[in-house]
């Protein structure tokens, strides 16, 4: 049988230099299990320079306090079906609760403006 994925996208806005922002997403009841994840913004390049972030997803933390969003971006010269930061064998969904916590600190190669951050989930669906 084959594993069906499906794209779950959340977003947030950072607005203030410098402020963390911490967000709490659900996902879908029908999420079995989170296979991959994705960052991007509509200014992508203040994501790569002055993004840094803890994920968690049901209770679980995926990626520790200050992971650079860098790490977690993805170029366009690369293929659509190989964008994704894979999570291993996957984390199971649990009771559905995706944790964020995201600072946005100074660089002086992107000064700031507000941004948008987009968290892209690769989800097997049940």
């Amino acid at each position: 049988m084959e594993v069906r994925l499906l794209d779950k996208l959340f977003s947030f806005l950072a607005d203030s230099e410098g402020v963390p922002v911490s967000k709490k997403f659900d996902l879908d009841k029908n999420v079995k299990v989170v296979h991959g994840i994705l960052l991007s913004s509509d200014r992508p390049n203040l994501l790569f320079y002055r993004g840094s972030q803890r994920i968690e997803i049901s209770g679980d933390e995926i990626f520790p306090e200050d992971y650079e969003s860098k790490i977690l971006m993805s170029g366009i010269s690369v293929p659509p079906d190989n964008k994704f930061r894979k999570l291993g064998n996957g984390v199971v969904a649990g009771n559905g609760e995706v944790k964020i916590q995201y600072k946005d600190t100074h660089n002086p190669n992107a000064p700031f403006t507000p941004y948008r951050v987009i968290i892209t989930l690769q989800c097997e669906m049940k």
